[in-house]
């Protein structure tokens, strides 16, 4: 049974390994002795199928590693020690970028696959064809949602690429947002319920959840004040496979839906979401799934995120801790949370006198829950490493993160997973919908959710954060602000960054990075790992790889 399974996941990475814009890789496909059409005609067939499809997504290419790799630096929010992404860790990404071509090569070669389980599963008659189409729809969903956001304009394929399809032009924003949201209301329509499938796979809410997603997404842009040049907005009028009046009151109806009858909750303390072994908690809505199988690297974020030699993992393990926040990242939320008064924007930094102690009854739990800090001994000598603000300038000087531990992690494969979306964010986005439609003073109820949560540990409750009312947080920009900042706090290190900083328009991206070169040169740090960023405009989106352009007649640009 399991050599079966093997093979058959081998013949879908096989099939969907086709470098779309390459007619020469699309025209040589090896033999397999499996046809689509003996995988599609069981049950356990259709299964292995649907994992693949999975395995596809959650792959190096995607989000093990890619995604991370050049989006979390090109947000201007974090720091990348890695050569590859030097452009992209200056703001100034090029289209020959390594991690961006096999990142563009991963989301198609995962979409293909996604379309191959579509096309034979979609009037099967087995039983599990409604959960296998379901999670389909969600993940094509998912991927055109990540395309449409980073390049704005790309090619819509909806069935299995042949060599006669190589080369295809892009679709509109207005086509492709179409495709997100039909797609999308046909996961929530497919996915099971709780109770219903394997744990860990998304459910139904989970698709409504990211309905509420795109509709904020565009409301966002939509309202924002300066947009980039050529901006085209996306208007409620131009979605016509749902009738929409408003995307803020449709993400609030998805919103309400999902916390009404999701069964999704927080869980007792921020700290247990991290875990080594917390997986798939109450409160995960969409979780990728990992583990110590076979010997390929799927999934990098331990090494990526942890420095060198730290406990969180054995010892003797090999780990880069290649992306770190930004220093104003980690000064923002001490500054915030702490319950210390610093003078100025940011925290002292650059001598010993700068280390950090906080007072464990009144600090945000968060901070130490997600941030490396002052200095660590490390496993390999026992000597201390020091780190920011201990350090202000050169390759040491930032907080690492702390969210992904794993002593078990051998170097190749790790048991934590990452989760994609969870029930925080829902109830931070459904404050925001609420902000921006009734003002905040029926906002503060959801967001004081989170923040009780944030406060509440193993041993009792912290004074930081402190709920948010009508004297701290008093206006509706106000609350925007916060709202937008808390958002950092909650879900640093979680793949949101690159996504908030552009999606309420020009504006406030640079307003953000004002805030990162006022760091910069408040800490002296201007080229000694960190950068001025400038012309940050053409840095709102991503450019298509060259690879593309050359390989499809049909994109010049």
């Amino acid at each position: 049974m399991m050599k079966n399974k093997i093979k058959f996941i081998g013949l879908f990475l096989i099939i969907t390994a086709l470098f779309i814009s390459c007619e020469d890789v699309l025209t040589d496909i090896p033999e397999n002795q499996f046809s689509e059409v003996q995988v599609f005609s069981t049950e356990e067939g259709v299964e292995t199928a649907v994992n693949g499809m999975y395995a596809q997504f959650q792959g190096y290419d995607y989000y093990g590693a890619r995604m991370r790799l050049l989006l979390w630096p090109h947000s201007g929010k974090y720091q990348s020690k890695q050569g590859a992404n030097a452009d992209a860790n200056k703001l100034n990404i090029a289209n020959t970028n390594i991690n961006l071509d096999k990142l563009w090569r991963g989301m198609w070669q995962t979409i293909n696959q996604v379309n191959i389980v579509i096309a034979n599963a979609e009037g099967n008659g087995l039983d599990n064809e409604a959960s296998s189409l379901g999670q389909a729809y969600f993940l094509r969903a998912h991927i055109y949602f990540d395309l449409v956001r980073m390049f704005e304009e790309v090619p819509i394929r909806l069935a299995p690429t042949t060599k006669d399809d190589v080369h295809i032009a892009k679709s509109s924003k207005e086509e492709l947002y179409n495709q997100v949201i039909s797609d999308f209301i046909k996961a929530a329509e497919l996915l099971p319920d709780r109770g219903e499938y394997i744990d860990g796979r998304p459910l139904k809410y989970a698709a409504n959840a990211y309905l509420a997603k795109v509709f904020i997404f565009l409301a966002g842009q939509n309202d924002a004040s300066i947009q980039p040049s050529g901006f085209n907005s996306v208007t409620e009028s131009e979605i016509s496979v749902t009738s929409i009046n408003n995307f803020w009151e449709e993400a609030k109806t998805e919103l309400d839906y999902v916390i009404t009858n999701g069964g999704y909750s927080l869980t007792s303390t921020f700290g247990e979401l991290w875990e080594q072994d917390s997986r798939n908690t109450q409160e995960s809505i969409f979780e990728l799934q990992y583990g110590h199988t076979g010997a390929v690297r799927t999934n990098d974020i331990i090494r990526d995120v942890n420095p060198k030699s730290h406990p969180n993992v054995a010892q003797g393990t090999t780990l880069f801790g290649r992306i770190r926040p930004n220093k104003e990242m980690f000064t923002d939320h001490v500054r915030q949370y702490s319950g210390q008064t610093f003078s100025g924007d940011f925290i002292p930094a650059g001598n010993n006198g700068a280390i950090l102690s906080f007072d464990e009854n009144i600090t945000d739990p968060r901070i130490d829950e997600t941030y490396i800090y002052n200095s660590y001994i490390q496993t390999n000598n026992g000597s201390e490493k020091k780190l920011f603000p201990i350090r202000n300038k050169g390759n040491d000087a930032y907080a690492q993160l702390n969210k992904y531990k794993d002593l078990t992690y051998d170097g190749t494969t790790t048991i934590k997973n990452i989760i994609l979306l969870r029930y925080a964010e829902v109830l931070l986005l459904r404050a925001e919908v609420e902000n921006e439609i009734n003002g905040p003073g029926s906002a503060y109820g959801f967001v004081n959710q989170v923040l009780l949560r944030a406060r509440t540990t193993s041993s009792g409750t912290t004074i930081q954060p402190e709920d948010w009312d009508a004297t701290n947080v008093p206006t509706q920009a106000d609350f925007f602000e916060r709202i937008m900042k808390e958002r950092e706090f909650e879900l640093n290190g979680e793949g949101h960054e690159w996504f908030d900083m552009r999606r309420h328009g020009l504006g406030r991206f640079q307003e953000q990075i004002d805030h990162h070169n006022a760091a910069v040169d408040f800490y002296g740090s201007i080229n000694n790992k960190d950068f001025i960023f400038e012309n940050i405009e053409a840095e709102m989106k991503i450019p298509i790889p060259l690879a593309e352009i050359s390989g499809n007649n049909l994109i010049n640009e």
